[in-house]
Protein backbone atom coordinates (compact mmCIF):
# COMPACT_ATOMS: atom_id res chain seq x y z
CA UNK A 1 0.00 0.00 0.00
CA UNK A 2 1.24 3.22 -1.17
CA UNK A 3 2.36 5.67 1.94
CA UNK A 4 0.41 8.71 2.16
CA UNK A 5 2.58 11.67 2.21
CA UNK A 6 1.20 14.93 3.99
CA UNK A 7 2.37 17.41 1.31
CA UNK A 8 2.11 20.71 3.80
CA UNK A 9 3.40 18.85 6.48
CA UNK A 10 6.74 18.23 3.93
CA UNK A 11 6.62 21.87 2.75
CA UNK A 12 7.14 23.01 6.31
CA UNK A 13 9.65 20.48 7.12
CA UNK A 14 11.32 21.94 3.95
CA UNK A 15 10.88 25.31 4.69
CA UNK A 16 11.84 24.78 8.41
CA UNK A 17 15.30 23.57 6.98
CA UNK A 18 15.66 26.13 5.19
CA UNK A 19 15.24 28.71 7.86
CA UNK A 20 18.34 26.81 10.16
CA UNK A 21 20.28 26.75 6.74
CA UNK A 22 19.85 31.31 7.04
CA UNK A 23 20.24 30.98 10.43
CA UNK A 24 23.85 28.91 10.67
CA UNK A 25 24.85 30.79 6.79
CA UNK A 26 22.89 33.34 6.09
CA UNK A 27 20.73 33.66 2.68
CA UNK A 28 23.78 33.16 0.25
CA UNK A 29 24.28 29.31 1.67
CA UNK A 30 20.35 28.62 1.93
CA UNK A 31 20.20 26.77 -1.63
CA UNK A 32 18.40 23.71 -3.01
CA UNK A 33 21.25 21.73 -3.04
CA UNK A 34 22.27 22.51 1.24
CA UNK A 35 18.61 21.87 1.75
CA UNK A 36 18.26 18.54 -0.05
CA UNK A 37 21.79 17.58 1.74
CA UNK A 38 20.32 18.83 5.19
CA UNK A 39 17.08 17.37 4.92
CA UNK A 40 17.91 13.83 3.34
CA UNK A 41 15.05 14.20 0.18
CA UNK A 42 16.36 14.97 -3.05
CA UNK A 43 16.66 17.80 -5.23
CA UNK A 44 13.52 16.51 -7.24
CA UNK A 45 11.56 15.97 -4.37
CA UNK A 46 11.96 19.71 -3.22
CA UNK A 47 11.39 20.66 -6.77
CA UNK A 48 7.96 19.05 -6.59
CA UNK A 49 6.78 21.63 -3.63
CA UNK A 50 9.42 24.80 -4.93
CA UNK A 51 10.11 25.85 -8.84
CA UNK A 52 13.77 27.40 -7.79
CA UNK A 53 15.50 28.46 -5.57
CA UNK A 54 13.74 32.13 -5.22
CA UNK A 55 10.42 30.37 -5.07
CA UNK A 56 12.11 28.26 -2.06
CA UNK A 57 12.95 31.54 -0.12
CA UNK A 58 9.71 32.65 -0.83
CA UNK A 59 8.39 29.84 0.88
CA UNK A 60 10.66 30.13 3.53
CA UNK A 61 9.49 34.37 4.45
CA UNK A 62 6.01 32.51 4.59
CA UNK A 63 6.42 29.55 7.00
CA UNK A 64 8.79 32.72 8.97
CA UNK A 65 5.35 34.89 9.23
CA UNK A 66 3.35 31.55 10.12
CA UNK A 67 5.83 30.95 12.99
CA UNK A 68 5.22 34.49 14.01
CA UNK A 69 1.79 34.28 13.70
CA UNK A 70 1.50 30.77 15.88
CA UNK A 71 3.89 32.74 18.30
CA UNK A 72 1.73 35.44 18.65
CA UNK A 73 -1.35 33.53 19.19
CA UNK A 74 0.25 31.64 21.85
CA UNK A 75 1.06 34.61 23.80
CA UNK A 76 -1.82 36.45 23.62
CA UNK A 77 -4.07 33.41 24.51
CA UNK A 78 -2.05 32.77 27.70
CA UNK A 79 -0.50 36.05 28.68
CA UNK A 80 -1.92 39.16 29.51
CA UNK A 81 -0.11 42.83 30.80
CA UNK A 82 2.91 44.17 30.12
CA UNK A 83 4.41 40.42 29.76
CA UNK A 84 2.45 39.90 26.92
CA UNK A 85 3.51 43.54 24.89
CA UNK A 86 6.88 43.02 25.68
CA UNK A 87 7.01 39.15 24.30
CA UNK A 88 5.11 40.76 21.32
CA UNK A 89 7.37 42.82 20.35
CA UNK A 90 10.91 40.76 21.65
CA UNK A 91 9.62 37.78 18.90
CA UNK A 92 11.69 39.13 16.04
CA UNK A 93 14.71 40.43 17.84
CA UNK A 94 17.73 38.61 15.87
CA UNK A 95 19.11 37.06 19.73
CA UNK A 96 18.68 33.52 18.99
CA UNK A 97 18.89 31.30 16.11
CA UNK A 98 15.01 31.12 15.06
CA UNK A 99 14.91 34.95 15.49
CA UNK A 100 17.81 35.65 13.46
CA UNK A 101 16.51 33.77 10.19
CA UNK A 102 13.13 35.15 10.09
CA UNK A 103 14.95 38.68 10.50
CA UNK A 104 17.25 37.87 7.79
CA UNK A 105 15.06 35.82 5.20
CA UNK A 106 12.29 39.20 6.07
CA UNK A 107 14.93 41.65 5.26
CA UNK A 108 15.81 39.89 2.26
CA UNK A 109 12.48 39.97 0.87
CA UNK A 110 11.93 43.94 1.98
CA UNK A 111 14.25 44.43 -0.71
CA UNK A 112 12.40 42.24 -3.05
CA UNK A 113 9.28 44.02 -1.79
CA UNK A 114 10.50 46.87 -3.80
CA UNK A 115 9.97 46.16 -7.25
CA UNK A 116 7.42 42.95 -6.29
CA UNK A 117 4.05 43.80 -5.52
CA UNK A 118 2.63 40.52 -4.47
CA UNK A 119 5.78 40.45 -2.38
CA UNK A 120 4.94 44.20 -1.22
CA UNK A 121 1.36 43.25 -0.18
CA UNK A 122 2.27 39.62 1.81
CA UNK A 123 4.64 41.76 3.69
CA UNK A 124 2.39 44.58 4.70
CA UNK A 125 -0.16 41.74 5.57
CA UNK A 126 2.70 40.18 7.74
CA UNK A 127 3.52 43.94 9.56
CA UNK A 128 0.09 44.74 10.22
CA UNK A 129 -0.69 41.06 11.69
CA UNK A 130 2.43 42.29 14.04
CA UNK A 131 0.85 45.17 15.03
CA UNK A 132 -2.67 44.52 15.61
CA UNK A 133 -1.12 41.77 18.28
CA UNK A 134 0.87 44.63 20.19
CA UNK A 135 -2.18 46.76 20.04
CA UNK A 136 -4.36 43.82 21.47
CA UNK A 137 -1.55 43.12 24.15
CA UNK A 138 -1.52 47.19 24.96
CA UNK A 139 -5.18 47.70 25.27
CA UNK A 140 -5.31 44.75 27.76
CA UNK A 141 -2.41 46.01 29.43
CA UNK A 142 -4.26 49.35 29.91
CA UNK A 143 -7.68 47.41 30.97
CA UNK A 144 -5.49 45.54 33.58
CA UNK A 145 -4.15 49.35 34.70
CA UNK A 146 -0.27 48.52 33.41
CA UNK A 147 -0.86 51.33 31.09
CA UNK A 148 -2.73 54.84 31.15
CA UNK A 149 -5.75 54.81 29.33
CA UNK A 150 -5.55 57.71 27.10
CA UNK A 151 -2.55 55.79 25.29
CA UNK A 152 -3.70 55.12 21.66
CA UNK A 153 -2.94 51.38 21.28
CA UNK A 154 -2.94 51.32 17.65
CA UNK A 155 -0.43 54.23 16.99
CA UNK A 156 1.65 53.12 20.67
CA UNK A 157 1.81 49.51 18.49
CA UNK A 158 2.91 51.18 15.30
CA UNK A 159 5.92 53.09 16.87
CA UNK A 160 6.75 50.34 19.06
CA UNK A 161 6.99 47.74 16.18
CA UNK A 162 8.69 49.95 13.73
CA UNK A 163 11.48 50.84 16.59
CA UNK A 164 12.02 47.10 16.96
CA UNK A 165 12.23 46.15 13.48
CA UNK A 166 14.53 49.02 12.90
CA UNK A 167 16.77 48.37 15.53
CA UNK A 168 16.71 44.49 14.84
CA UNK A 169 17.70 45.49 10.91
CA UNK A 170 20.85 47.38 12.62
CA UNK A 171 21.93 44.88 14.76
CA UNK A 172 22.11 42.33 12.00
CA UNK A 173 24.98 45.31 10.67
CA UNK A 174 26.69 46.38 14.06
CA UNK A 175 27.89 43.32 16.40
CA UNK A 176 27.72 45.52 19.05
CA UNK A 177 24.30 46.45 18.67
CA UNK A 178 23.57 42.97 18.65
CA UNK A 179 25.40 42.60 22.07
CA UNK A 180 23.40 45.69 23.61
CA UNK A 181 20.09 43.54 22.62
CA UNK A 182 21.49 40.52 23.95
CA UNK A 183 22.56 41.68 27.51
CA UNK A 184 18.96 43.70 28.21
CA UNK A 185 15.16 43.04 27.51
CA UNK A 186 14.97 46.39 25.40
CA UNK A 187 10.95 45.98 24.59
CA UNK A 188 10.61 46.20 29.10
CA UNK A 189 13.26 49.40 28.59
CA UNK A 190 10.88 50.74 25.92
CA UNK A 191 7.55 49.91 28.10
CA UNK A 192 8.88 51.41 30.87
CA UNK A 193 9.61 54.36 29.09
CA UNK A 194 6.03 54.89 27.81
CA UNK A 195 4.99 54.48 31.31
CA UNK A 196 6.96 56.87 32.92
CA UNK A 197 6.55 59.60 29.70
CA UNK A 198 2.83 59.21 30.43
CA UNK A 199 2.76 59.42 34.10
CA UNK A 200 5.44 62.36 34.00
CA UNK A 201 2.82 64.51 31.26
CA UNK A 202 0.11 63.60 33.97
CA UNK A 203 2.45 65.41 36.80
CA UNK A 204 3.05 68.54 34.47
CA UNK A 205 -0.48 69.04 33.60
CA UNK A 206 -1.59 68.74 37.67
CA UNK A 207 1.18 71.97 37.90
CA UNK A 208 -0.98 74.77 36.02
CA UNK A 209 -3.88 73.21 37.85
CA UNK A 210 -2.86 73.71 41.33
CA UNK A 211 -1.42 77.42 40.70
CA UNK A 212 -4.58 78.46 38.95
CA UNK A 213 -6.33 76.99 42.51
CA UNK A 214 -3.41 79.07 44.05
CA UNK A 215 -3.66 82.07 42.59
CA UNK A 216 -7.35 82.49 42.79
CA UNK A 217 -6.96 81.81 46.80
CA UNK A 218 -4.46 84.77 46.39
Amino acid sequence: MPRIVNHDERRREICDVLLDIVAEVGIAGATIRAVADRSGWSTGVIGHYFRDRRDLLLGGMRRAGEIGAEYATGVLSTMGGLQAVELLLENLIPIDRRRLALNRIFLFFYAEALRDDVIRREIEGYLLDWRKAVARAIHRAQDSGDLPKDLDPKQVAQDLVGMVDGLSIHAMFDPQIMARMAERPHARFWIARLRAGAASAASSSAVPAKLSAGAARA
